[in-house]
Formats: C-alpha cells, sequence, structure tokens
C-alpha cells in the first residue's frame, strides 16, 4: 500500500512542477502539501501549486486515460488515471479543483491502525 499513496503523490508533485515551469520569473512557484484528519476515520493530504489551474475544459475529464494538458513531448496523460486507480484500490479517493493560484488535489484514504510498542 506504502508506494501506491508513494506513486500517487510523487506523480501530483511532478504535475505540480510542470505546471509551473513555464510561469513568468515574477511570479512565485510553491507546492504545498498539508495533510488533516477526515470524517469516517480517514486522512486527507491535499496537494497544491501556484501553477495557474486545470483548464476548465479538462478539469471534469482530469481522470480518464490519455488526458493531459501537457504537450506531446512530456507525458503521456496516464499518471493521474493510474494514481485515480492506486487510490481506488487502497479504498480511497482523490478529486480535483482550482484554488486561487493553481490545482488542488485532494486524496482521502482509510487512516491506518496506530500499532502500540511493545512495553519494556
Amino acid at each position: 500500500m506504502r508506494s501506491g499513496i508513494e506513486q500517487a503523490l510523487l506523480n501530483l508533485l511532478i504535475n505540480a512542477r510542470d505546471a509551473m515551469a513555464q510561469l513568468p520569473s515574477a511570479i512565485p512557484r510553491r507546492i504545498r502539501i498539508v495533510a488533516e484528519q477526515a470524517p469516517g476515520g480517514c486522512v486527507a493530504p491535499h496537494v497544491s501549486d501556484t501553477g495557474g489551474g486545470i483548464p476548465p475544459a479538462v478539469l471534469g475529464r482530469i481522470f480518464e486515460p490519455f488526458v493531459t494538458t501537457k504537450g506531446p513531448e512530456s507525458g503521456t496523460g496516464l499518471g493521474l488515471s493510474i494514481s485515480h486507480g492506486l487510490i481506488q484500490a487502497m479504498g480511497g479517493a482523490i478529486e480535483a479543483h482550482n484554488g486561487a493560484e493553481g490545482a488542488v488535489f485532494t486524496i482521502t484514504l482509510p487512516a491506518a491502525a496506530l500499532e502500540a510498542a511493545p512495553l519494556s
């Protein structure tokens, strides 16, 4: 399970980096990851960037295979589709929306049970 969440988060970080790569130098480039407790015993990490957001025509289809905002020289349009499948396989969900400065992705997953350390 751990490698699935790592792959999904890595894909979101790479996409954020790529979205900000062509920004004018005066615009700050920031990626923010914040995790919070969500209802139903879940945890919800949010990944946001200052890349300007996802075009509205693409936003509703962003998790479909081969949907991409990147040019043909970079990316296949499979990263978010794969991430979506990985998160669903872990019993979670992933959503995307545009925030004030760019894209915001929220992953919701069941929280892992804490294992108590043995007392010495």
